[in-house]
């Protein structure tokens, strides 16, 4: 119920005003302080600013109220004999405490402390600093007063729908609009909500954050608020594109099965105490001649995602759909279906799933260029192979159409492989030349192999014979 506002008391000669009309104003920061908060016990003091204890008659105590957001100044017993009142630095509040510990904010002036708190009978004097005034209220209701709650943030332009409201008694609802996230000249004028059942249209215009404002005439209460809007929609955005090394693919790793009966509900998940679904990062394995393409996509409205995925090759125009309607956000390209050049992929993100046909947005990204390579180093015999004892002398040159040559090998026998440096020491290019010196072992004949492996892991084998 409405009950008067702090009066500053009028110096000697003043004349006396009687208060028919109070306003209280929710604090955001206050407000959005509390709903942070989890559900404690009283008895927990951690972390603490404020606790008011019960001395019991056996000299032991208990904590009846306490709380981390509120630091008290001043107390005293209610004067209706049901707990204390409690001056506050939070802007000049003044609380009330039951005895069973439930809290309620009674008024706030424009001052920065209550300092000091006292009673006379029903009336209730204050004196606060920053700046210094005496305020003296009482419990008498007055015949009209107002509560403007906090400001509410949609996070995008919203268009605003219906306000309901739990109430008793003669109350009047408004609301306004704005772009700021503080009230000021450009917000709508306040308008009064129609009343339709327990609630009404908004009426006023689209905008980022709203407002309402309640008028409580007589003894009327109010005890719930619920407002509707939807936000606009927003494109998604692909933040990144990612090309795996070529022979690695990817596999969706197993999630834990939803219950279907919940997502057929169409209630919140969260109301049965299901976390939001964490995509597993997918797992990696070997695939020869795979292209693997992961991506990031994220949507500001929390919209679901489907993508679509698209190539071309370096010297072409037009993109080629791969796959369409992808939930995943990676796809492995078999590469044997793909020539050997440079590729783009192109990534589409839609938010589809979450909004009315037609009303869907979409972003586009496109990769850095990646190169397809299928094809195997040619390796060739360079010359006679010198032998010289049990000490063989051969020259190979390696050579590859689409990638550099990484890495050669060389065999005596069918035997073991080891490593093989090219002759310029570094294999760094798509031609190179190796000279290898081999030991065989007895007369007769001889095999020598060298395989040599390109940047994609494709692998290019001959041999020689030689006679001892």
């Amino acid at each position: 119920p409405a009950t008067s506002a702090p009066t500053t008391i009028p110096s000697a000669g003043a004349t006396s005003v009687t208060v028919t009309n109070v306003t209280v104003v929710s604090d955001d920061a206050q407000a959005a302080a509390q709903a942070q908060i989890p559900p404690r016990s009283r008895n927990d003091l951690t972390n603490t600013k404020s606790a008011v204890f019960r001395i019991l008659p056996d000299g032991g105590n208990e904590i009846v109220w306490s709380s981390t957001t509120i630091t008290a100044f001043s107390i005293v017993a209610n004067p209706n004999n049901n707990g204390v009142l409690l001056g506050t630095s939070d802007k000049g509040r003044i609380y009330s405490v039951t005895n069973d510990g439930r809290e309620t904010l009674l008024t706030q002036s424009n001052e920065g402390q209550i300092s000091t708190i006292k009673t006379r009978g029903a009336d209730v004097f204050a004196t606060s600093s920053n700046g210094g005034k005496l305020f003296k209220f009482n419990g008498e209701t007055v015949a009209e007063g107002s509560y403007e709650s906090i400001v509410r943030d949609a996070k995008f332009s919203a268009l605003w729908g219906r306000i309901w409201w739990r109430t008793n008694g003669n109350v009047e609802f408004q609301t306004h609009t704005g772009n700021t996230d503080k009230p000021d000249t450009t917000w709508s004028d306040w308008q009064t909500v129609t009343k339709n059942g327990d609630g009404g249209q908004i009426q006023s215009p689209k905008a980022r954050f709203l407002q309402w404002r309640v008028i409580l005439r007589n003894s009327a209460t109010i005890s719930e608020v619920s407002v509707s809007y939807l936000p606009r929609n927003v494109a998604p955005e692909i933040t990144n594109i990612q090309i795996s090394p070529t022979n690695v693919g990817l596999q969706s790793n197993a999630t834990p099965p939803a219950d279907p009966n919940i997502e057929n509900s169409g209630v919140d998940p969260s109301v049965f105490g299901v976390p939001p679904v964490a995509i597993a990062p997918p797992r990696k394995l070997y695939q020869r001649g795979a292209v693997s393409i992961q991506w990031t996509a994220e949507d500001r409205n929390s919209d679901k995602l489907e993508h679509a995925i698209y190539y071309r090759g370096a010297n072409e125009q037009t993109f080629i759909l791969l796959k369409d309607k992808l939930r995943d956000n990676f796809y492995t390209i078999d590469g044997a279906t793909l020539s050997d050049g440079l590729f783009f992929v192109k990534i589409v993100t839609n938010d589809s799933p979450s909004n009315p046909f037609g009303q869907s947005l979409s972003s586009e990204r496109i990769s850095e260029p990646f190169n397809v390579d299928n094809t195997s180093p040619i390796v060739q015999s360079v010359g006679t192979p010198q032998v010289n004892g049990e000490k063989v002398r051969a020259v190979f040159e390696v050579s590859d159409t689409a990638n550099i040559i990484r890495k050669a090998e060389i065999s005596v026998d069918g035997g073991d492989w080891y490593t093989a440096f090219s002759d310029d020491g570094i294999s760094d290019s798509s031609r190179e030349r190796f000279t290898v010196e081999a030991v065989v072992k007895g007369a007769g004949e001889h095999t020598i192999s060298l395989r040599a492996f390109d940047a994609n892991g494709n692998v290019g084998s001959t041999r020689i014979n030689v006679r001892r």
